[in-house]
């Protein structure tokens, strides 16, 4: 007899199996795209509006590494280049950004589904869940893909920050679980460090993802971490390199106004709010019945008043560490929801955000496989309940959650109706400005006002939006004095150069221009490409040259049309003014020149064709300057000016 080969062959059991697993994958996709498919039209709302609708960087391939800083995208290049695909597509098509979200989260799914399959038979666990491996891993997957805490990462489009880096963090331990049988391809490990590099250009919170990897070999592949650290430390060297990329990512403080040690926040205060922000977690994971999606600053709370949050979160730590020792696949889990949430929920405080639900996206995984997994092993589910009934359960709890799901998914159909869920959900001042806001989006100005101001006494977005309320009323001084705060209070705020512009077009309507020119300057030196800051810039000067022409100051007048000029060199009032004050200024050859230039790029200008004429009847060319005149009335026949210049001019003629 032949020796038995070693390979795995096509045998009916392995086809089955295969079989099998195709049709699990199915019902997750499937699962996945019926509970998000009523989201797709939702509108843009909140940070879209500046990640993609007004985010010039994301309108070419080559430009994504220009992101803006203290952008949600900034230091995130790898999401920013999906933006731009999107963009390159379908513009500003929202169901394509959509549709991508939602295939990022199915994909997530199914490398949730696969590592949870494998690591049900590993040695540690096989004994006790190998032969259910399939549908415990299927139930986590569905439940994971339907739960209703999910909804911000994938309804808010910006979120793909959070999705997109928990795809490659998955795709990282995946790959990682693929490559520990001694005969496996090089392909996997290679494949672990290229997805956690890329991870890295997501998110900051794709730095844990190596700690992970060497925290799984050790519980679920290696007796101990000497052994593991042998035979695997070269996959974690080039694990570890992955950290250089997240490095050069971040040193350059991409949002160092709102996160950070450097963002002025107070690292105690901060924790001490995390306490209460991960109670809440928990208990969205079990009833998810008020999400929030803006929860604002972090509050001034003392330790005192959040014991009973710290105490559960220090009894989940203590249980962790001790699960580690006696239970490590149980303490695995604990550490990947403490691990996974820690960057964003411990001591690095992130002064705009005390919270926020996505944040759940990595840890939820390590909840639900840890109430499955210990479900299971309850011996009155195990002994007495079918495999057909206990699918059967788990179907009907991914009915409810995936039902509350879709309910979520209409309220962000309306950002404004999204911004009153928070509100009353979760109340803040930032609550109030977004709802604030969103009013003053639909033009609904005095109740926008009203909620503004309530939330700007802590919240700069809102007060910046307060400014541009009381602006887009006219009440111009109002608006100079809070933008004024909000530069005072948070120098550092991205919307600081949007307040300087607003500032500047308060003054230019007021034509004091000396303070517009201060103000669009300064706006310009921090945003150079910002086009309207340099046509309001522009504007400002020119009319200040204006002004000084008509005060007599010609040398002046033309200096500040030259600067006006810098900003709109294609503006053909400004290069006619130029003209002008050349011509009045005894200048005829440099108002010729002037006039001939706005020609050339403005054939139809009646102005510079009259500027023309009389520079040439002064210089006594008295046929041509008619000739221009002529041409000039062409152009503007119902201008009085230039039929005024044309007769002089015809008159002089005669007398000769």
């Amino acid at each position: 007899m032949p020796p038995r080969s070693s390979r795995v062959t096509n045998t009916p059991g392995t086809r089955d199996r295969s079989a099998s697993v195709v049709l699990r994958v199915a019902v997750i996709v499937v699962t996945g795209a019926l509970v998000y498919a009523n989201s797709v039209s939702g509108p843009f709302v909140f940070d879209d509006e500046s990640s993609i609708v007004n985010n010039s960087a994301i309108r070419s391939m080559s430009t994504v590494f220009a992101e803006r800083r203290d952008s949600p995208l900034a230091g995130r290049p790898l999401v920013g280049y999906t933006f731009a695909m999107n963009y390159q597509l379908s513009g500003l098509d929202v169901a394509g950004y959509h549709l991508a979200n939602i295939a990022i989260h199915i994909a997530c799914a199914l490398m949730l589904f696969a590592i949870a399959r494998r690591t049900f038979v590993t040695a540690r666990l096989v004994e006790h869940y190998g032969r259910v491996a399939p549908n415990l891993a299927l139930a986590i997957a569905l439940l994971w893909v339907v739960h209703p805490l999910n909804t911000e990462a994938v309804n808010y489009i910006t979120e793909r920050t959070e999705s997109l880096m928990a795809f490659f963090y998955l795709a990282t331990l995946y790959a990682n679980v693929r490559s520990l049988p001694a005969a496996s391809s090089r392909v996997w490990p290679i494949t672990a460090v290229v997805a956690c590099a890329l991870g890295m250009g997501c998110k900051e919170s794709m730095a844990t993802a190596p700690v992970m990897v060497v925290l799984y070999d050790r519980i679920f592949a290696f007796g101990s971490m000497r052994e593991a650290l042998a035979k695997r430390w070269r996959l974690y060297l080039a694990l570890a390199t992955t950290w250089i990329v997240l490095a050069y990512l971040i040193l350059p403080g991409p949002r160092s106004s709102s996160s950070g040690f450097s963002a002025g926040g107070d690292s105690w205060t901060y924790l001490v709010n995390q306490a209460r922000m991960i109670a809440r977690y928990l208990r969205l994971v079990f009833w998810p019945a008020d999400l929030a999606i803006i929860y604002g600053p972090p509050a001034a709370l003392t330790l005192g008043q959040v014991v009973p949050q710290a105490l559960l979160v220090t009894a989940l730590l203590v249980l962790t560490s001790a699960a580690l020792v006696w239970n490590r696949a149980a303490g695995f889990l604990g550490a990947w929801f403490f691990v996974t949430l820690a960057p964003a929920s411990s001591v690095i405080p992130i002064v705009t955000e005390v919270g926020a639900e996505r944040r759940m996206y990595l840890p939820l995984m390590a909840v639900i496989a840890l109430l499955v997994g210990a479900a299971y092993r309850l011996n009155g589910v195990r002994d007495k309940i079918s495999p057909t009934l206990a699918m059967r359960i788990v179907g009907g709890m991914v009915a409810v959650l995936g039902l509350v799901t879709v309910a979520r998914n209409q309220v962000y159909q309306s950002a404004l109706l999204l911004a009153q869920s928070n509100l009353s959900h979760w109340p803040s001042d930032a609550a109030h400005g977004a709802v604030g806001s969103e009013l003053l989006r639909v033009n609904r100005d005095e109740e926008a006002i009203v909620e503004l101001r309530l939330g700007a006494s802590t919240d700069p977005r809102s007060m910046y939006n307060l400014g541009v309320a009381l602006f887009n009323n006219k009440r111009f001084d109002e608006a100079i004095q809070v933008l004024a705060k909000l530069r005072a209070d948070y120098p550092n705020r991205e919307e600081i150069p949007w307040a300087r512009r607003i500032r500047g077009h308060i003054y230019v309507l007021q034509r004091n221009w000396p303070l517009a020119i201060g103000e669009l300057r300064i706006g310009l030196s921090m945003m150079p490409r910002d086009k309207e800051m340099q046509a309001l810039l522009a504007s400002a000067l020119d009319g200040q040259g204006i002004d000084l022409g008509t005060a007599g100051q010609h040398a002046d007048a033309a200096a500040a049309f030259r600067r006006a000029l810098e900003f709109d060199p294609d503006s053909a009032s400004v290069r006619h003014n130029l003209a002008t004050a050349l011509l009045d200024s005894g200048d005829l050859a440099g108002a010729l020149a002037e006039a001939k230039g706005n020609l050339e790029r403005h054939p139809t200008d009646a102005g510079s064709y009259d500027l023309i004429g009389r520079a040439l009847a002064m210089q006594g060319n008295l046929d041509e300057a008619i000739a221009h005149f002529e041409q000039a009335l062409r152009l503007s026949p119902e201008d009085a000016a230039i039929r005024e210049d044309l007769q002089r001019v015809l008159a002089a003629r005669r007398r000769q």
